[in-house]
């Protein structure tokens, strides 16, 4: 048994020789010498040092850490903590940075550690800017096994099947739904991997003399978005600069919402997003769509408001879903992507904090209370109360979404949100008819698009 060890990849090859005389020595030759080629080749790579999984608790460095976000709170949430653990690494965060200046402010501060979008993400892993972070860790030195499958597979397959960045949170859409109100009137809850169309002959099925609705939405365009995106459309051309809010995709979302809110099965009241006592915190409506930092933010905070006289008896099923593929959500999204700069001088204990965040060790106690975003090591996602928390997580995230990428229009096009939300609620209450109002739609955005 012929055995050759790599140093850089840490396996074994094993050649048998067993019956060398019988086989062809120049076969066997080629066969070491290719294996010498594979083992100089991988020695070459990118892979300059050899890190080890643990730098050990003494280590020194200066980390410069690229992140959006006021360095008090970033210090707070990713720093103290790891400050405590690593006492001899000082931590430096770079904020000021747009997407316009992006690529200059990372020539500029050279960063060890980035935390990234999914898109910032996507940039740097073509621009080769990101380390490997396979060359890092196995299993069974960091438990990769305890986060989010799907989170890890997204994140391989936009580098091509390397990773080359952890996230410790995301941020995920459920429908909630009050089991009391379904139980009353002998209706089935939601259930995972619903269609719109779906949630919302759901919602038609509640007795609206009883001034229950299905469904509540806040406004107009918060429910329109969630349909759009479900449906992988969005509201501008950017190579054409043209807005295509008239066309007939759009026009069936019109016709979806007109038709569930004058039937009454859903109620839109325009609150504002901070109002905690909405339609379904109230009981007066069965169900609503949202983010996971719903439960904070309205549910729990009624809850401590009301005490005893708050009773909601809430649980949640998966967000709607496009018919053609019922595993993907679009509302799903990373928490900051932890990457390591591949041109950093200081690759270990950038690794460890990297390491560190995506910890079982910070899952844990990041997960005492339901904060913003819940934590991609989903065990320890906060459920006291025995909910149906595997309905943020059982889908896939949709990483082909379309979205509109909002830099390279000009900045007033933002309004064109406000257009959506007032056209569709005049047409909602009858000022203008929905033609009226989808070309209202159309010409005012597109006179928002062609501002120089």
């Amino acid at each position: 048994m012929l055995i050759i060890t790599n140093k850089y990849t840490s396996r074994i090859f094993y050649i048998n020789t067993l019956g060398e005389k019988k086989m062809d020595r120049r076969v066997l030759k080629i066969l070491i010498i290719s294996i010498s080629l594979f083992i100089l080749i991988t020695a070459c790579s990118n892979n300059k040092e050899t890190l080890k999984f643990d730098g050990g608790q003494d280590i020194k460095a200066k980390l410069k850490i690229m992140a959006v976000g006021e360095k008090d709170s970033l210090m707070e949430t990713y720093g103290d903590m790891f400050r405590s653990k690593y006492p001899n690494i000082e931590i430096e965060f770079v904020n000021k940075y747009t997407q316009s200046n992006f690529d200059k402010t990372i020539e500029e501060e050279k960063p060890d550690v980035f935390v990234l979008s999914l898109e910032e993400y996507k940039q740097l892993v073509q621009k080769d800017k990101l380390y490997d972070l396979s060359l890092m860790f196995s299993n069974d030195v960091f438990d990769l096994e305890g986060i989010h499958p799907g989170i890890v597979e997204s994140l391989r397959q936009m580098g091509n099947g390397r990773l080359f960045g952890l996230a410790p949170g995301f941020q995920s859409k459920a429908i909630y739904y009050n089991k009391d109100i379904f139980d009353k009137y002998g209706i089935p809850y939601p259930y995972d991997g619903m269609t719109w169309e779906e949630v919302i002959q759901l919602a038609k099925r509640f007795p609206t003399e009883d001034g229950i609705s299905g469904l509540y939405m806040q406004d107009f365009y918060t429910f329109f978005g969630q349909i759009e995106w479900s449906e992988n459309l969005k509201i501008v051309n950017e190579k054409e600069m043209k807005v295509v809010i008239d066309s007939k995709s759009y026009r069936d979302i019109f016709e979806m919402i007109l038709d569930a809110y004058q039937s009454k099965a859903v109620e839109i009241p325009f609150l504002d997003s901070f109002y905690v006592y909405d339609p379904f915190i109230t009981g007066q409506s069965a169900m609503t769509m949202d983010y996971y930092y719903y439960i904070n933010n309205k549910i729990n905070w009624a809850q401590a408001e009301k005490g005893s006289n708050f009773n909601l008896n809430w649980d949640v099923a998966s967000a709607p879903v496009d018919d053609s593929d019922r595993e993907l959500s679009p509302y799903f999204m990373f928490g900051g992507i932890f990457s390591v700069h591949i041109d950093s001088e200081q690759k270990q204990a950038a690794w460890e904090f990297v390491k560190f965040v995506n910890s079982e060790e910070y899952s844990k106690a990041n997960s005492r209370t339901a904060g913003f975003n819940p934590t991609t090591r989903t065990k320890n996602i906060f459920n006291p109360e025995g909910k149906r928390m595997e309905a943020f997580y059982s889908l896939k995230p949709n990483l082909f979404r379309n979205y509109v990428h909002w830099e390279v229009l000009p900045k007033e096009f933002g309004k064109i949100l406000d257009i959506i939300n007032s056209e569709g609620k005049a047409a909602m209450v009858g000022a203008k008819t929905l033609d009226e109002a989808i070309a209202s739609m159309q010409e005012r955005g597109q006179l928002l698009l062609d501002q120089k």
